[in-house]
């Protein structure tokens, strides 16, 4: 028997860490190839990782509940027959990719950071804590007093709870602090909703699907609202693929409803239900939450009249949908009351600009308003 170390394996696009949720073995078990042996939450899914062996179990190298980096030892095998006895294990130095640029702002050699996180990686306290021992001044390591400066410490008089950062809320934090950068731009029209309404009645579908579709339509003319930036090109792309943002109870995700411009509405909605329920359930795959080429968010699920969508870093376009309800509309020069929504489109200006921006929402805005138009989307 020899043994063979299995790394975290990269089970997204760009992962960094992930925590193992659930062990679905124990250590002296025997396990065959392929067999579930570990759910991981990584920042989008839960996904159930298949034992790359078949033999016994020989260690399982971190908890429940804790995070591991990419690359460092997850769990231990004893294989029948293998050959060169130990396998491949994390490098000397494990951290992530956001640990190393801090050490470098920092001006911390990682040689000289012991890691306290899972299988010795290396932590952003740890590369501060060694930080600390030579700029003291710069962050205390108690307070006045003498009191340790902890997570827990009551600051006036008010005990605070400490709750764990889950995978999820981190990838948000950390999205959200790229989006800042961005020169985005949001703007609004209203829409007149009595087509939408109709046609989604008929076929037993939310509005959403439907606007999804439309929007499909609208950028075989505006292909610049499929577009992403990099520092090199703006790479504009030949397939919709609409991220779907969704509320769960671990955080916003965003699941990927892919090449939406080939399905028609009825595929859209059983498709938005699909990644929604697997969403919720936590069973999304790492395909479910990736390719995404432009977002929409349904703002008015939760009765909202409309907001202020951020980019996903990169993308050209994010739209929220207000809610539908009725408002005074001035139809053919009379005031009446119809179903309506507020569509939000927040853009990135450095991809476009407020004139074709404004060109691609009116083609929408048509498009969504005319009963004789929307007939023409594929069912």
């Amino acid at each position: 028997m020899a043994e063979r170390v299995f790394p975290l394996p990269d089970l997204g696009e760009g992962l960094e860490e992930a925590t193992v949720s659930a062990w679905l073995v124990a250590e002296g078990d025997t396990v065959s190839l392929n067999q579930p042996f570990v759910e991981i939450e990584t920042a989008k899914a839960m996904v159930e990782v298949p034992a790359p062996f078949a033999g016994r179990v020989a260690r399982l190298h971190v908890a429940a509940g804790e995070t591991l980096a990419v690359g460092a030892p997850l769990a231990t095998f004893e294989v029948e027959g293998a050959a060169g006895g130990t396998s491949v294990t994390a490098a000397p130095v494990t951290a992530t990719p956001a640990v190393r640029k801090l050490a470098r702002d920092l001006g911390v050699d990682l040689s000289m950071v012991s890691g306290s996180g899972p299988g010795g990686r290396v932590t952003r306290e740890d590369v501060e804590s060694l930080a600390r021992s030579g700029l003291a001044a710069s962050y205390p390591a108690t307070l006045p007093g003498g009191e340790p400066a902890t997570a827990r410490t009551v600051i006036s008089n008010t005990s605070s709870e400490e709750i764990p950062v889950s995978p999820i809320r981190r990838a948000v934090a950390e999205r959200l602090s790229e989006v800042a950068a961005i020169p985005q731009v949001t703007t609004f029209r209203t829409v007149e909703c009595t087509a939408i309404d109709a046609v989604r009645r008929e076929l037993g579908v939310s509005p959403l699907p439907v606007f999804v579709r439309a929007l499909c339509e609208v950028v075989k003319d505006h292909p610049m609202l499929n577009a992403t930036w990099t520092d090199q090109a703006l790479l504009v792309h030949d397939k919709v693929n609409v991220g779907i943002a969704t509320d769960t109870e671990r955080g916003l995700v965003v699941p990927v409803v892919m090449d939406a411009g080939s399905l028609g509405i009825g595929e859209i909605a059983s498709e938005i239900d699909r990644l929604a329920r697997a969403a919720r359930q936590g069973s999304l795959k790492p395909t479910d939450t990736s390719g995404e080429t432009i977002a929409v968010t349904n703002t008015g699920s939760y009765g909202s009249e409309f907001g202020t969508p951020l980019l996903n870093p990169g993308h050209a376009v994010t739209i929220a949908l207000g809610v539908i309800a009725p408002k005074a509309l001035v139809i053919d020069g009379a005031v009446e009351a119809r179903p309506a929504c507020t569509l939000s489109l927040t853009f990135d200006h450095r991809v476009l600009d407020g004139a074709t921006v404004g060109r691609a929402f009116g083609a929408l805005v048509e498009l969504l308003e005319l009963r004789e138009r929307l007939d023409t989307l594929p069912r």
